[in-house]
């Protein structure tokens, strides 16, 4: 059923991004979530037809996104938010295929760090709508952006301002990039778990990358067990109370999926085993590594980074 005050959203969307530049404010702009939230509801209680509502009142209104800061901040913010996780709902295909070319644009406002972290989230929360070829793309573009020795690069902007955690996130949620880019990526991931202040990105993302069992990606992109397991012995040597992520990174890489070529060897399964028990981490997470049980609603907010709207259809993996 529609939303009864979903007209009154739509109205406040189109005051920011309609046509007609209303008399808005930049300050109105940057408060449209919280506007959207009194008339809807906290957002986090939007269930997915609601959110693919506003979403498609975005996309209606995507040219106008560019008109200042404020504006495009805004745009990417909840555009990636009400399309999260970029499947599971009829016409997602549809609204991914409409979405994708805006890759291509970039973003306007290139000295705003804020931009440049809400572009890299949008594409993370999306991602899962993106078919191999886009996701090789994303990366591609990304690994432009790292930091490389190549000192001849110019970059037409501050690279400070791109946003690398945000950058490393999106690149461990991409599951359909080749083994070997995933693989280059989580060694590039283990030599910044050297420095304390990467670590607790670090430890998230290997564990995203080398996880046994996908979000949304099929059993064939999954990294191979010989490879993941050299993993465990950099997530072994951190800190768990300091560094909170890497316990259940190491759960996702050792967790049992009852499919033989992406199991991790017996005796390393039941080292995890230990080292978890005397972490005295959750018990589920205990479970996972011993059997093939499904994700539960709180395994996959963790998986995909923030909770997921309410009446997504997704396929139990």
């Amino acid at each position: 059923a529609r939303h009864p005050r979903l007209d009154q959203a739509i109205e406040l969307i189109d005051r920011s991004f309609g046509s007609k530049a209303a008399n808005v404010t930049p300050k109105d702009t940057r408060r449209l979530r919280a506007q959207l939230e009194q008339v809807l509801g906290p957002r986090d209680e939007w269930d997915v037809a609601l959110a693919r509502e506003l979403f498609d009142a975005l996309l209606a209104r995507a040219r106008r996104r560019r008109r200042s800061a404020d504006h495009e901040r805004a745009w990417l913010n909840l555009a990636g938010y009400c399309l999260r996780p970029g499947f599971g709902h009829p016409l997602d295909a549809w609204r991914i295929e409409q979405l994708w070319p805006l890759f291509d644009d970039g973003i306007q406002y290139v000295n705003d760090a804020q931009v440049w972290s809400e572009w890299w989230t949008l594409w993370r929360r999306v991602a899962g709508g993106l078919d191999d070829d886009a996701q090789t793309q994303v990366r591609d573009a990304i690994a432009f952006l790292e930091p490389s020795d190549d000192k001849r690069r110019k970059l037409p902007f501050d690279p400070a301002k791109v946003g690398p955690a945000d950058m490393t996130r999106l690149s461990a949620s991409l599951e359909r990039l080749p083994v070997e880019r995933k693989v280059e990526l989580a060694e590039r991931l283990i030599v910044q778990l050297q420095k304390p202040s990467e670590r607790t990105l670090c430890a998230w993302a290997l564990g995203r990358i080398g996880a046994r069992r996908p979000f949304y990606g099929s059993a064939h992109s999954v990294v191979p067990a010989d490879v993941a397991t050299r993993w465990l012995d950099a997530l072994f040597a951190l800190d768990w109370k300091q560094v909170e992520p890497a316990a259940f990174a190491v759960a996702q890489i050792a967790r049992m999926t009852g499919d033989r070529e992406r199991d991790l060897p017996d005796e390393t399964r039941e080292a995890v085993i230990k080292r978890l028990s005397s972490a005295n981490v959750s018990a589920a997470w205990i479970d996972m590594v011993r059997e093939a049980i499904a994700f539960d609603e709180a395994d996959t907010a963790r998986v995909f980074g923030e909770t997921l709207p309410a009446g997504l259809k997704l396929l139990a993996g």
